[in-house]
């Protein structure tokens, strides 16, 4: 297990722990999403507060006008991650605690590939579909594109592939013709 892993587990664990004490899981939820959209929009900001290419000061300020962006539980936990110089961390942390609330409240996320993409309605019905099959309360699709699988889709989640596109079809067929 490498030692970014194991970090984000604890970290992303201590935080999950907070906010089911404080009964505040679903709107810490929301604001690791917002911080999480934060590192999308500067993707080198964990390295910048973690290395050493800007003073301490500009640091602090930078970590304060961050903290002020969130309530209290998230605001105290930046700071706790800036002080111990995980900053960098940050985005591995975030995932950590989404899995553990998608775990809590039975989510399963599923990456599809797909040649094209789905439509809206083709996408809620295959939510619908892969919850019942997953038994899940809830499915998440991370949609892919791949347009060299012709058609089709390729199902991935928890360890498990489903591949119904048509170039595994048609790779099957023709190793079957090649007997």
């Amino acid at each position: 297990m490498n030692r970014k892993y194991t970090v984000a587990k604890t970290y992303g664990k201590a935080l999950y722990s907070e906010a089911l004490q404080l009964k505040s899981v679903s709107e810490t939820y929301q604001e690791m999403l917002q911080l999480r959209e934060v590192y999308r929009q500067v993707p080198d900001l964990g390295d910048i507060l973690s290395d050493d290419r800007l003073s301490v000061y500009e640091k602090v300020n930078i970590v304060k006008d961050l903290e002020n962006s969130f309530g209290d539980t998230v605001a105290k936990f930046i700071h706790t991650v800036y002080d111990y110089g995980r900053m960098d961390e940050m985005p591995e942390i975030i995932d950590e605690f989404e899995h553990l609330y998608y775990e809590q409240f039975g989510i399963v996320v599923v990456d599809v590939t797909t040649a094209v993409a789905l439509s809206m309605d083709q996408r809620h019905d295959l939510e619908k579909r892969l919850a019942v099959q997953f038994h899940a309360n809830k499915v998440v699709i991370r949609p892919k594109l791949n347009p060299a699988i012709m058609g089709g889709m390729i199902i991935e989640s928890e360890h498990r592939v489903i591949d119904q596109s048509v170039r595994s079809e048609l790779e099957e067929i023709h190793g079957a013709l090649l007997k």
